[in-house]
């Protein structure tokens, strides 16, 4: 008989109503990319001429006349460096009455180099042809060999502050853009995302890019967008001052008005009333918010693709977005930039509750099924099923069934081509090698030290660490080929966990839903911290490790998501958590990606939001620890 659930599913049950048992355990991307697509393809690397381009910039509805204006490749020597002026030794400005034309010989370095084009100082309407020094704005443009002379820009304080939150892990001072040489993807990817939050042919909010159905919060960009204003319409003195004082960090006071945007997208929940309150009091940008927002994180929300009741998120080489749905049958997928691949999700003769998720190295998605029906009839306690990378189309047939394989709920790649299973329904584990193709059985594991297996993470050494019942429990696998024994240490630590996650210097991180509490344990499994989150009542479930090494957490409850440092455990994020502007309902999945998205799935609601560019990048997909890309 299968064993009873703990406290915290029967919770949701009692909540929702809707499960017949605990429901929640808690196009590529060349379709989505602002000019274009992402890195692949046949289109050419190499140097190519550029095109005319032509605009405008605007100080709020202000024409900026006489500002000087660039047009940059995005470097790739680390991020917020090595950014290239493709205007040199040429230099062009605004007339006065704010427009440009780039018609100086500059050349892309490549095809899908990432352009954005700046402007800086200027005349903003001020007496005797005075400039402001303290303006500097921009707009994200995209891939550089997709420019042409149709291209329109128009560059205001709206471009300015999406491009700031997409772009705000690879922003440095002075608006220099620029990834490591491994992170061209989430380079890309982050600016697709710039253009969902704001056209920059219009300079309006959201952007035209934005897919259909999907929500951002463009009374904040406009908000935002005003309190820039208040600097860039003035002499960059006085006019500055709210602005930047406001904007002011650890790091020091800002001295234009990139850096602003900069720091204060980057601190959202520092000086949040300051901000609010450095909006003029008659706003060229319309509508804003009647109140200051809960913390200055951008949000935007997505819907379809099949999502129905979505658990566990995962995310590919790409950048595409991979989510469990536990109703409905299929599996749901987005772009970078929130599109879905399909709009009724990919199909699965296998898939039958499923709320576990994980993508392989080969960029194979990987789903748990808690049941599971044979080609013959037969219902089984559970498989999981493997999905193609390109076409989402089922290459399992009807889910692989290994006789250790029951109850599934959640999944983990390693990077050594096999893939952890938590068997919550028989307190056990499964490991199955897939490096082959065959996922093929490779060991099963119960012992009194796996009840009720929630979550699994793998870690550097490729242990697998089990969130169970009490605590957790870290599985040394034995070698099929040499008869090495296998091991099961436990740890107690904690009443019902359902996240478990890793990070590069081996310590285990853990989302206790009932505590509404963070747990870290070293890697020998000694309990070196605990953190209450949201006020206590936060109820975290899906947990993730940034590239920093920060931890990040979905309060399902709290419909908040928390931040704590990885150095001391330390909330980082406002006592109730970020995100308290956002559309989040029952937040269960969460993700993070290469552009430093942070992904959260919506039981509540059947959306997926996505926290635009808050996290460090992680490579992906997550083949073990979390590591930058």
């Amino acid at each position: 008989m299968r064993s009873t659930l703990p406290i915290a599913r029967k919770l949701r049950l009692n909540r929702l109503g809707r499960w017949r048992v605990l429901a929640l355990l808690a196009l590529s991307v060349a379709a989505v990319c602002l000019s274009g697509c992402g890195i692949s393809g046949t289109l050419s690397s190499a140097p190519q001429s550029g095109a005319i381009l032509h605009g405008g910039v605007h100080g709020g509805q202000q024409p900026v006349a006489y500002a000087s204006i660039y047009l940059y490749a995005a470097g790739s020597s680390g991020n917020g460096t090595g950014a290239t002026n493709l205007l040199l030794p040429y230099s062009v400005s605004t007339g006065s009455d704010g427009t440009f034309n780039i018609t100086t010989p500059y050349s892309c370095p490549s095809y899908y180099s990432q352009t954005y084009i700046v402007a800086q100082g200027g005349n903003p309407g001020l007496p005797n042809n005075e400039t402001n020094p303290a303006l500097l704005m921009m707009a994200a443009l995209g891939n550089c060999g997709q420019l042409s002379s149709s291209t329109n820009v128009n560059i205001n304080e709206v471009t300015t502050v999406a491009a700031a939150w997409a772009l705000a892990q690879f922003l440095g001072p002075g608006a220099i853009v620029g990834s490591s040489s491994t992170n061209a993807t989430g380079l890309v990817n982050a600016f697709a995302v710039a253009s969902n939050l704001a056209d920059p042919s219009a300079g309006v909010a959201p952007g035209s890019a934005l897919p259909s159905g999907a929500v951002a919060e463009p009374a904040k960009i406009y908000t935002l967008a005003n309190a820039v204003a208040s600097c860039v319409n003035s002499d960059g003195t006085t006019g500055c001052s709210a602005l930047f004082t406001a904007a002011t960090t650890s790091g020091g006071a800002p001295t234009n008005t990139m850096d602003a945007a900069l720091n204060i997208v980057q601190n959202p929940a520092s000086n949040v009333m300051a901000v609010y309150k450095a909006a003029p009091p008659s706003s060229p940008f319309q509508p804003t918010l009647s109140a200051q927002p809960h913390d200055w994180t951008m949000s935007i929300t997505y819907k379809g693709g099949g999502l129905n009741l979505p658990g566990s998120v995962a995310i590919d080489s790409q950048g595409n977005v991979v989510v469990a749905d536990y109703f409905g049958g299929v599996v749901s997928k987005f772009s970078p930039a929130g599109v879905p691949a399909a709009s009724s999700g990919y199909p699965g003769t296998g898939l039958d509750q499923s709320y576990g998720i994980a993508v392989d190295g080969s960029d194979n998605f990987w789903v748990t099924n808690e049941q599971s029906v044979s080609d013959a009839g037969n219902s089984h306690d559970g498989s999981i099923s493997k999905f193609s990378s390109t076409s989402g189309s089922e290459l399992s047939g009807y889910g692989y069934t290994a006789a250790s394989i029951y109850y599934p709920v959640a999944t983990a790649a390693d990077s050594n081509g096999t893939i952890w299973i938590a068997d919550y329904g028989n307190s056990s584990a499964s490991l199955l090698n897939v490096a082959d193709g065959s996922a093929a059985l490779y060991g099963s594991y119960a012992s009194g030290s796996l009840p009720f297996t929630t979550a699994v993470a793998i870690d550097a050494s490729h242990n697998a660490w089990f969130a169970i019942q009490g605590g957790a429990a870290k599985v040394t696998p034995g070698n099929p080929n040499t008869s090495t024994a296998s091991t099961v240490s436990s740890y107690s630590c904690c009443s019902t966990p359902t996240g478990i996650a890793v990070d590069t210097s081996g310590n285990v991180w853990i989302a206790d839903y009932n505590a509404s509490e963070i747990f870290e344990l070293n890697p020998s499994g000694s309990l070196t911290h605990s953190t209450i989150v949201s006020g206590g009542n936060g109820g975290p479930e899906g947990i993730a490790v940034d590239g920093a090494g920060n931890v990040w957490a979905a309060n399902y409850f709290g419909n908040s998501l928390a931040e704590l440092a990885g150095s001391n455990a330390s909330v980082l994020s406002p006592s109730l958590g970020y995100g308290l502007d956002a559309p989040l309902k029952e937040p269960y999945g969460l993700a993070i990606d290469a552009s430093g998205n942070v992904w959260l799935a919506n039981a509540g609601s059947n959306t997926l939001t996505q926290f635009v560019g808050i996290a460090s990048p992680v490579k992906t997909p997550l083949l073990g620890p979390s590591v930058q890309p």
